[in-house]
């Protein structure tokens, strides 16, 4: 599973900074109902943003839910047979594929928020700056400076911890949506592996390899492994599956 974003402003008065580079690892998830198509929202709208990518998530749980029950499915089933294997990895790359697309929409919208947060952090950084230099002059002044400069410099004195925060804040959320739009862009290469339920596999794997021992002693993990691949490219299924297809078979040895 990706990993969680903590969606957490933290409260800090840290001094002034540039402005923050790029920053990611998810988002939790109980199984849902598939959700609707995402409809964009408003340009910097980070609230309805972070709900569609929080639905995105879900779905993408959800597919590696059905992966896992189809594993657990295979196990039991007695005649596995890799046509049926491929005719149902056919519908989760289907689904996969769907998600995927529903993903480019979010992505964009996280972008355009991206881009707003990153513009109100420039402004309130600037004036941050720059009120903390007018200030910085009027102390310089000390007792030189006539009622109205007090007045300002008293103004100075209580706005800038106030900026301070604020600006904390934006890079706090800034950090965050860069963490999301890094997951978004990363998650048409790391789809498959996502929602693919590999503890299982491992499992499995290690439940063939005792029996492989019996029989190749030492060898037996290459042996193993070299048999894998063997089947996934006789039969065009992902490791995985022909993970499970060679189990299947070393019950019999």
């Amino acid at each position: 599973m990706p990993k969680k974003i903590v969606l957490k402003i933290k409260q800090e008065h840290p001094e002034v900074e540039p402005a923050p580079q790029q920053a990611v690892e998810v988002p939790a998830v109980a199984e849902p109902e598939p959700a609707p198509p995402q409809q964009a929202p408003p340009p910097g709208d980070l609230e309805e943003a972070l709900k569609q990518y929080q639905d995105l998530m879900k779905e993408l749980e959800l597919i590696k839910n059905l992966d896992k029950n189809f594993i657990a499915y295979c196990v039991k089933l007695e005649d596995l047979r890799p046509n049926l294997i491929r005719s149902i990895l056919g519908r989760l790359s289907a689904k996969r594929n769907a998600l995927l697309e529903k993903s480019a929409a979010v992505l964009e919208s996280m972008k355009a928020v991206r881009d707003s947060l990153g513009s109100e952090f420039a402004e309130v950084e600037e004036e941050l700056i720059w009120s903390s230099i007018e200030l910085n002059t009027m102390q310089l002044e000390g007792s030189k400076a006539d009622a109205v400069k007090v007045g300002l410099k008293e103004e100075l004195e209580a706005k800038i911890p106030e900026l301070r925060k604020k600006l904390t804040n934006l890079r706090n959320r800034l950090k965050m949506v860069e963490d999301v739009v890094k997951q978004l862009s990363e998650l048409p290469r790391n789809i498959v592996e996502l929602t693919t339920s590999k503890e299982d596999i491992a499992k499995l794997f290690e439940d063939a390899k005792k029996r492989y021992i019996l029989t190749h002693g030492q060898r037996a993990e290459a042996v193993l492994r070299a048999e894998i691949d063997r089947v996934a490219q006789q039969e065009a299924i992902p490791r995985e599956y022909a993970t499970l297809l060679v189990w299947k078979a070393s019950l019999q040895r």
